[in-house]
C-alpha cells in the first residue's frame, strides 16, 4: 500500500510540473540529463581522472551509510519493473554460452534478487549479497562486495552489475578473483561509460564510473588477473545500453600469477 502511495505521489508531481504526453515525456527526461551533467561534471563531489570518475566521501562509513540508504528510494521503480527485469535477466543468462558449464553463480550488489530469481529459473543455485537487501529478502544476504564471507575458490562463477557503486574497485575485484574456483567464470554486465555515444551520466548513487566502456573492461581484466573470453552488446534496457563481458580465472595458481604479473607490468 504505501510503495502504491508513493508512486502515485510522484506521478501526481511530474504531472504537475511537466504536464501529459509524449513532450511532457521529452521535458521530464531533459531536466533530468541537465541536473546529472551538473552533479556529475560541475561538481566538487566527483574526482575526475583520464579514464576513471569516483564520487569523493570522506570515510568508508560515509560510502557505507549512503549506499545503504538507495533502496528505499528506488525501491517503488524497482516494483514497477521487476517483471520486466526478471525477463531480461533471464534472456541474458540462457544466452550466455560459458554459463552452461556452471552451477553455482554469486551475485553481487543483487538489491532485490530479481537476477538471482532469473538463475534459479535456469536451473542454478545462486544467491546474492547487497548492503541493504531490505526486509524479508529470501534471495539476497546482507553482505559487502569489497569483503565477502565466502571461502577461497567456493563459487564457480561471479555475476554483476554494479561495478559503478564500487569505493575501491582493486578490493572488488580481489574478492572476485579469492571466491571464484579455478577456471571459473566473471560475468559483468556494464553500461556505456560516460563519454562515449548514448553515455551514461552518474546520478545520485554511482561511486564511479568509466569514460569508455571497452577502456574499463580492460582494466577490469587486468586487476583480476583475468582471461577475457567474450565481450556483446545486451542492447537497450529502457534508455541505457548495456554491454556483458565474460571473464575466466585461470585454471591454475602458476597461470594465475603470470596474468597477474603481466597486468602489474
Amino acid at each position: 500500500m504505501m510503495e502504491w502511495l508513493h508512486r502515485a505521489r510522484r506521478r501526481l508531481a511530474n504531472i504537475a510540473r511537466y504536464g501529459l504526453g509524449p513532450e511532457a515525456r521529452a521535458r521530464k527526461q531533459a531536466d533530468q540529463a541537465k541536473r546529472r551533467n551538473a552533479g556529475f561534471f560541475e561538481s566538487d563531489r566527483w574526482q575526475h581522472d583520464k579514464a576513471v570518475s569516483r564520487r569523493r566521501y570522506s570515510s568508508y562509513g560515509e560510502y557505507v551509510e549512503h549506499q545503504s540508504g538507495k533502496l528505499e528510494e528506488v525501491l517503488p521503480r524497482l516494483r514497477e519493473t521487476e517483471d520486466d527485469d526478471f525477463a531480461e535477466f533471464r534472456r541474458r543468462f540462457g544466452s550466455c554460452p560459458q554459463l552452461r558449464a556452471v552451477r553455482t553463480v554469486l551475485c553481487l550488489g543483487a538489491r532485490l534478487g530479481t537476477e538471482v530469481k532469473a538463475l534459479h529459473a535456469l536451473g542454478y543455485f545462486a544467491v546474492g549479497i547487497d548492503l541493504n537487501p531490505g526486509e524479508g529478502n529470501r534471495c539476497v544476504l546482507p553482505g559487502d562486495f569489497h569483503d565477502v564471507v565466502f571461502p577461497d575458490g567456493s563459487v564457480d562463477a561471479v555475476y554483476c552489475n554494479a561495478l559503478d557503486h564500487a569505493f575501491d574497485l582493486d578490493k572488488v575485484m580481489a574478492e572476485v578473483r579469492r571466491l571464484l574456483r579455478p577456471g571459473g567464470l566473471f560475468v559483468l554486465d556494464l553500461l556505456q561509460g560516460y563519454d562515449e555515444e548514448r553515455g551514461f551520466v552518474p546520478g545520485e548513487y554511482e561511486a564511479i564510473m568509466w569514460r569508455d566502456h571497452e577502456e574499463f573492461i580492460k582494466r577490469v581484466g587486468d586487476l583480476g588477473g583475468f582471461v577475457l573470453e567474450t565481450v556483446r552488446p545486451l542492447g537497450y534496457t529502457r534508455r541505457d545500453h548495456w554491454t556483458q563481458a565474460v571473464f575466466r580465472k585461470p585454471a591454475s595458481a602458476t597461470a594465475e600469477a603470470r596474468a597477474l604479473a603481466a597486468a602489474e607490468a
